[in-house]
């Protein structure tokens, strides 16, 4: 590794160090597997714990983390570098592309590395949805936890009560867990806090005065229909269909299929109803998609969960550091990802910097902010520009024959391009800003688009005046 380590002795792990993590999500196994190669690679013993309730083997909210559940391609490569290998099992379908929709018709985007072909799982969070027999586990998450268990790290099911930081930087972080009735609890010489944004830790965490402020929220809408294997083969095959339909209030929306299951994912700019997926299932443009005839049933598996809009502020202070979605992740996209890079930048510096206040604020906030926090204002005005496109009818039936036609392949291709890291999130939103600007790119577009608005505010005039 080549790590440089800190003087600052007060604050470094040594033998017998323990780490507890409070979440056994992604983030919180993804920094276990990191803090326990770290260990190995510094000849370090020391003993991590996981805490988290909830239970992956289950099905339904029991057992789900509440997400779309899309591994992309760039953390799929990152995921076999680590050597942590999804199982077939665990993965519901691998992703030949994406299928963007518009509410007068749709373009399959494509590839566009060289190898023209991609990596990237849909999977379960938990055990499938309710009212759903699998024969074996599928679970994401409990695959990642059962990975970390195999490297050493010891998991408990129970849920944490309280942490107490010490007044003395000396003293070691008392962790209270268990029934209220017979609490249980044990020291640690690091907390680490990946416990999202959908639980009430996250809120004792900001009350308890170092500075720690969470990140604003939205409530997404996601439900999981059973459409059968046949159909789902046969209507969206292995590919993510995008929709780009006008709804106001809504940012995002995807059809994402799975094995049997397909997930409808709604993401808008306040909060989300069970009407809102009502009226997106209901319009013209997704009702082509779906089976002919096709009804809601009357039980099916939905929730409506939060994501984070902001970044946290203040996410670490001596002997404890937050991270996940509950501290920086990118605006919409690819939060799994996000939980892994911010993992490895924590528990690098937890290593070769130690757990001090000053050790996060270098080690782990400054670069994320670099690394996220920045990009994320591209992303900002990237999904503002989106949001004003596809709300023009006009102006996203020019996008959508420019990549059909073909008349100007450059711009079809990097069109193609930008349309598919916006949805894909394979590259960072400064890289398609760029590329949204480039000059081949914008003066072709925009006169195109120009005229697409002039058409669309002429009729509109004529409309007013009947």
């Amino acid at each position: 590794m080549g790590m440089e380590i800190t003087d600052d002795k007060e604050f470094l792990l040594k033998d017998g160090s323990k780490i507890a993590i409070i979440g056994g999500g992604p983030a919180g196994s993804f920094f276990a597997h990191f803090a326990s190669r770290f260990a190995r690679e510094t000849g370090l013993n020391i003993s991590i714990t996981i805490f988290d309730k909830k239970s992956f083997i289950k099905s339904g909210p029991e057992g789900c983390n509440m997400c779309a559940g899309v591994i992309s391609e760039k953390l799929v490569d990152k995921l076999q570098q680590e050597h942590i290998l999804i199982p077939q099992a665990r993965v519901q379908r691998v992703i030949d592309g994406y299928y963007f929709q518009t509410q007068n018709g749709g373009v399959l985007l494509k590839h566009p590395g060289p190898s023209q072909q991609s990596k990237i799982f849909t999977v379960f969070r938990g055990n499938g949805p309710c009212y759903a027999t699998y024969g074996e586990n599928i679970s994401f998450d409990d695959f990642l936890m059962e990975d970390v268990h195999k490297q050493g790290v010891d998991i408990v099911h129970e849920s944490v009560k309280e942490i107490v930081l010490p007044k003395n930087p000396k003293d070691l972080v008392r962790v209270i867990f268990g029934k209220r009735e017979s609490p249980q609890e044990m020291t640690a010489d690091l907390v680490v806090g990946a416990f999202g944004v959908n639980t009430a830790m996250m809120e004792k965490i900001s009350r308890m005065g170092f500075g720690y402020y969470p990140p604003k929220t939205v409530r997404t809408c996601q439900a999981e229909l059973p459409l059968g294997r046949a159909t789902i083969e046969k209507l969206f095959g292995n590919n993510i269909y995008v929709f780009a339909l006008g709804i106001k209030g809504l940012k995002f929306a995807a059809i994402t299929p799975k094995s049997d299951y397909v997930t409808v994912n709604l993401v808008g700019k306040g909060d989300l109803t069970k009407a809102d997926l009502i009226g997106f299932l209901n319009h013209p443009a997704v009702r082509r998609v779906l089976p002919e005839g096709w009804q809601m049933p009357e039980s099916y598996c939905m929730c409506f969960s939060k994501i984070p809009v902001t970044h946290a502020k203040h996410p670490y202070t001596n002997r404890l550091v937050i991270l996940g979605d509950a501290s920086v992740s990118r605006t919409y996209k690819s939060g799994i990802e996000s939980a892994f890079n911010m993992a490895y930048l924590a528990a690098k510096t937890t290593f070769s910097q130690g757990v001090s206040e000053q050790a996060f604020k270098n080690g782990y906030y400054k670069v994320a902010k670099n690394v996220l926090i920045r990009d994320n204002l591209y992303g900002v005005l990237m999904l503002f520009l989106n949001d004003y496109i596809f709300s023009q009818k006009e102006i996203t039936d020019a996008h959508l024959s420019l990549l059909k036609c073909g008349k100007s392949l450059l711009v079809a291709q990097l069109l193609n391009e930008i349309l598919w890291n916006m949805v894909t999130g394979n590259v960072t939103y400064k890289e398609i800003f760029l590329k949204a600007i480039n000059p081949q790119v914008s003066l072709r577009v925009l006169p195109i688009d120009i005229g697409a608005w002039i058409k669309s505010k002429l009729k509109q005039a004529i409309g007013n005046s009947q």
